[in-house]
């Protein structure tokens, strides 16, 4: 695995390893997560693992001379966010050119490059989540609570991101498959329960199918 934890703390549970690391981020990074967090009604931090989760493949191929660019404006100022990172996620790190970076500086500055060439919709202020419930086949949400073991982020991430991507209705079959549903709790931004609506009213699906098809959607992506 890893042979550049030189500069991170390694914890050690019982449900795996977590990496605890200083990620070095400039004023204007930081500031963009966390209004990218406040839309979703996220933690700056689990915004962080999001992206680190999104986008492990999407820019593999960042070069030496990107790396460095974004190390160079990091250099000149920066702030500094603990984040604790699970072994699930740092495997998708695995076996790419290191450039001979840290960790740390290899993390913070692929981060910032992710942030600088993606678009995700934003909020100034924390926004308000209502809490409700919902009902999910018990697959679901059997993955829901895998992926957050594995990986630490919320299920609010994922069902608030969900609801930014485009739609795609679900199939006939899978809507009339029968599957033992299990009632669930979840916290929705206004703007995704607005979302849910809208979808529903659309299709004509439950709010609650529309809300799974869009789940699904975002793990099967999240897994390839």
């Amino acid at each position: 695995m890893f042979q550049w934890y030189n500069d991170a703390t390694t914890i050690i549970l019982k449900r795996g390893v977590l990496l605890k690391i200083g990620l070095l981020l400039t004023h204007e990074i930081y500031q963009e997560l966390e209004k990218r967090g406040h839309y979703l009604g996220i933690s700056k931090t689990s915004t962080v693992l999001l992206h680190l989760v999104f986008y492990a493949t999407q820019f593999k191929e960042v070069t030496k001379e990107e790396l460095e660019n974004e190390l160079d404006k990091i250099e000149v100022s920066h702030q500094q966010l603990q984040v604790e990172i699970s072994d699930v996620i740092l495997l998708k790190y695995d076996n790419r050119k290191m450039y001979l970076l840290t960790v740390r500086k290899y993390l913070s500055a692929y981060l910032s490059y992710v942030v600088n060439h993606t678009n995700w919709k934003s909020e100034e202020k924390s926004v308000f989540k209502a809490v409700s419930t919902t009902c999910l086949s018990q697959e679901t949400v059997n993955q829901l609570a895998l992926f957050k073991e594995q990986t630490g982020i919320p299920n609010t991430a994922l069902l608030n991101y969900a609801f930014t991507l485009d739609y795609s209705a679900p199939s006939a079959e899978w809507v009339s498959k029968e599957s033992d549903r299990v009632q669930q709790g979840i916290q929705l931004t206004k703007s995704s329960s607005k979302r849910i609506q809208e979808l529903s009213d659309e299709t004509g699906y439950p709010r609650n199918i529309v809300l799974e098809q869009q789940l699904i959607k975002l793990l099967e992506n999240i897994v390839k």
